[in-house]
């Protein structure tokens, strides 16, 4: 038997600001979901709360609840969710959320405790995060492991909230591992400009090292699949793209201010009239003035230039044919128009490791790995998503059965 799976990753930094974008978000799912008909609905969330999440958390529980009640959603009959969002516990606050809705039809699907190292029936609905009013507090539930990067994984900044949110599914005898994540941003264009890799990338290796150590630590069988989605803030090798683009340009001109520290880098044609054939980059701003149709008609030549997921092997992913997830306006009449703040670059992103890449090629049906709201503004993040199926008919491979399951045998 086909169970159909949808992975989608999301990052909600703009959605708590603006309740026209959450309108938009939850009618693009609406839509996929529909047109796709999934067993199984996964969406990893990042910034949970909105990018003022002192002030817009509240709206979090509100938010599930609406999620829940789609249209789409009406035949699916089991759900769970765990929303990090005590923001006042800064030292593991991730603002991340991992929600799952089952459909009515799937077959059983099994979630692991991770304190008592078993394997229990997913039935009903349970809700954990530090809402008030909800089921469960995130902390006491252990259907899901969390981790916040240590605060020296990213120098660049005081305090950050990445890190990793890990749920393990067993499907028959398949063994799926979902893993939200979110690592590092570039801070400062004009630093991510001075070598290559840069040193925002080298944070990020880091990170995501530490995350694959983590999540093979509990996994108790070779074949597991592992699934990475969320916000991996993957950016393009900044000097390459530069170089590329300013292949017939003038020598930069670097252009201080009064304390003598660099503000901005200047590219411009030598033989056009035109201010906008240029490049200009600042600390937090990218004009790519005339070359802004490379990031929409042409993105396919930046793949080139993608390449911080080279230095793991041991990860793949189905070949990109969407343009650049973030920085999408957050404007409403602009949904497919990038903010000039950064590089565009493929964020937000579905990896996955060797055995979940066999899963994925025996896909008995066409696997779709595709961007949502590709004309619609659903913030600076557009949510990305991988449609498959696996087989789950064939139990010749014996998996360990915890005590809830085994009592549930001896009653059959």
């Amino acid at each position: 038997m086909a169970t159909k799976l949808l992975l989608v990753t999301s990052n909600l930094g703009s959605l708590f600001e603006e309740s026209v974008i959450e309108d938009r978000w939850f009618a693009e799912i609406v839509k996929v979901v529909g047109q796709l008909d999934p067993d199984m609905v996964a969406i990893h969330c990042q910034e949970i709360g909105g990018k003022e999440f002192e002030v817009t958390m509240s709206k979090v529980h509100e938010f599930v609840r609406k999620l829940k009640r789609l249209p789409c959603f009406l035949e699916y009959n089991r759900f769970r969710v765990f929303m990090d969002t005590d923001f006042n516990n800064a030292d593991v606050f991730t603002a991340l959320g991992n929600i799952y809705l089952i459909h009515k039809r799937a077959p059983s699907f099994y979630l692991w405790n991770f304190n008592t190292r078993d394997f229990v029936e997913v039935t009903g609905e349970v809700i954990a995060c530090q809402t008030e009013g909800v089921c469960e507090q995130l902390s006491s539930n252990y259907y899901h492991h969390k981790d916040k990067f240590p605060n020296d994984y990213f120098p660049a900044v005081k305090w950050s909230r990445k890190g990793f949110l890990h749920t393990r599914w067993r499907l028959n005898n398949k063994l799926l591992n979902l893993v939200n994540i979110h690592l590092f941003h570039d801070e400062d264009n004009l630093i991510a400009l001075e070598q290559s890799p840069s040193v925002y990338s080298q944070y990020r290796r880091r990170a995501l090292h530490h995350t694959l150590d983590s999540v093979t630590r509990n996994l108790e069988e070779s074949n597991e699949s592992v699934f990475l989605f969320g916000d991996f803030n993957f950016r393009l090798d900044l000097t390459s793209v530069v170089k590329h683009v300013t292949t017939e340009y003038h020598q930069p001109q670097f252009i201080r201010g009064g304390d003598g520290n660099l503000q901005k880098v200047l590219y411009r044609n030598p033989i056009s009239t035109d201010v906008n054939d240029s490049l200009c980059i600042e600390r937090r701003k990218f004009y790519p003035n005339s070359h802004v149709k490379l990031f929409h008609e042409s993105f396919r030549e930046l793949l080139q230039f993608d390449s911080e997921l080279r230095s793991f092997k041991e990860l793949h992913e189905s070949p990109i044919t969407f343009q650049p997830s973030y920085p999408f306006s957050e404007e409403l009449s602009e949904g497919n128009k990038y903010m000039e703040k950064r590089c565009p670059g493929w964020c937000d992103r579905v990896l996955m490791n060797d055995f979940a890449k066999h899963t994925l090629d025996k896909s008995i049906i066409p696997h779709i790995y595709d961007m949502m709201a590709k004309d619609v503004c659903t913030g600076d993040h557009k949510p990305v998503f991988l449609f498959f199926s696996i087989d789950t008919s064939d139990s010749s491979v014996p998996i360990t059965t915890g005590p809830q399951e085994a009592q549930q045998a001896e009653d059959q």
